[in-house]
């Protein structure tokens, strides 16, 4: 499963910017998102602030949260 973090502008809703997260981190990704099943590969989620606190960790950088708002994508 390949899982992106995508950003969007809270003013226009335009897509910012898109970060890959790392391969093979699927039970990681799963404890934070709090998923009890199997994704299908066409989900997106919105994110809490700690749940993209937690994905920043996953990904190793600091992410600008201010002008922001964030979805986790699932695909297949």
């Amino acid at each position: 499963m390949r899982f992106l973090l995508e950003a969007f502008d809270k003013d226009t809703d335009f897509q910012m910017f898109v970060v890959e997260l790392p391969q093979g981190r699927d039970e990681q990704i799963k404890t934070i998102m709090g998923w009890t099943t199997e994704q299908q590969g066409w989900e997106g989620y919105n994110l809490s602030p700690q749940q993209l606190v937690e994905i920043e960790k996953l990904v190793g950088k600091s992410i600008d949260q201010a002008r922001c708002y964030f979805q986790l994508t699932c695909n297949g």
